[in-house]
């Protein structure tokens, strides 16, 4: 089985593949999953941001829209039951690969998930409040609602979660409040930073292997701490990590300031997933804590 990371452009597969695959990426991120028979195969393919316009690697044209105008050809001798990915290094020599997965994905499944129950009860009764700390305070951050498939967190494209106390002026202690609902499965992706009153324009949207925490179906009627955040800017773009070692001071916030949601604060459960973004040097990266090199 033969799977692709985000912005894979298949062009040629054995020089018999007669149909283009463009993985897509971000929101419109679309999995491959093309048998492979066992044997060699020669694959041919490049990187495309989107299916129109021009993707740009270290000032060079490789892909305009879902054709490759530079590409690498790989091989994989393929064995009986072993699950491979196509891979890229998006540095200025941008390169791809071909990475035996199958140990690393194994019990991983990209079937869509089951179709959920209509909820039951008002809006009210379904209302959960999620709180999320960050540092430093002056910081808007983006909470969306998706789905695990794989390794991936698969994200709604109007997902968002109402955050209840956003200010341009920055949010108090720098705890978030947001409106979600029983059943909901949500992570935070991304984020901007503010300077006083002014929203500074460039953000930063998680991407590569930053682990997201995926906080799935939620349960009704809570109040979820979803940890503390800590980001900071790097050479190139920013780092964040998450924590949960303040838990205690979070419930003594959330009880002093607001008195409706005293006593009720937990730690919600998470696991991790990637987001199907890749790490290309913007300034708006947000990579795990330590930055990678060169950052």
């Amino acid at each position: 089985m033969l799977r692709c990371d985000p912005g894979t452009l298949i062009a040629d597969i054995d020089g018999g593949w007669k149909s283009l695959y463009f993985a897509g990426y971000g929101v419109g991120f679309n999995e491959c999953a093309i048998p492979l028979s066992p044997g060699l195969h020669r694959i041919e393919v490049c990187f495309s941001f989107s299916a129109t316009g021009d993707t740009l690697v270290g000032g060079n044209r490789i892909a305009s829209g879902i054709s490759c105008m530079a590409s690498r050809k790989l091989e994989v001798d393929a064995q009986p039951g072993r699950t491979y990915r196509i891979k890229f290094d998006l540095s200025p020599d941008w390169k791809a690969f071909v990475d035996d997965v199958t140990e690393a994905e194994a019990g991983l499944s990209y079937e869509p998930p089951p179709e959920k129950p209509k909820p039951r009860g008002s809006k009210k009764e379904r209302e959960t409040i999620l709180v999320m700390r960050a540092t430093p305070e002056n910081a808007a951050l983006a909470v969306v609602r998706g789905v695990i498939r794989g390794k991936w967190f698969d994200m709604q494209m109007f997902g968002a979660l109402k955050v209840f106390n956003f200010s341009r002026k920055g949010v108090p202690d720098g705890y978030h409040l947001f409106r979600a609902y029983g059943g909901d499965t949500v992570a935070f992706i991304a984020g901007q930073m503010m300077d006083g009153s002014v929203l500074e324009m460039h953000g930063f949207t998680a991407c590569g292997d930053f682990r997201l925490r995926v906080h799935e179906d939620l349960p009704a009627g809570k109040v979820l701490y979803l940890g503390h955040l800590t980001v900071r800017k790097a050479p190139v773009g920013y780092v964040a990590s998450f924590s949960d070692d303040d838990f205690a001071e979070a419930r003594a916030y959330i009880d002093a300031h607001h008195p409706e949601l005293a006593g009720r604060l937990e730690v919600a459960p998470y696991r991790e997933a990637r987001i199907p973004i890749v790490c290309n040097g913007a300034s708006y990266d947000l990579y795990p804590s330590p930055a990678p090199p060169g950052s």
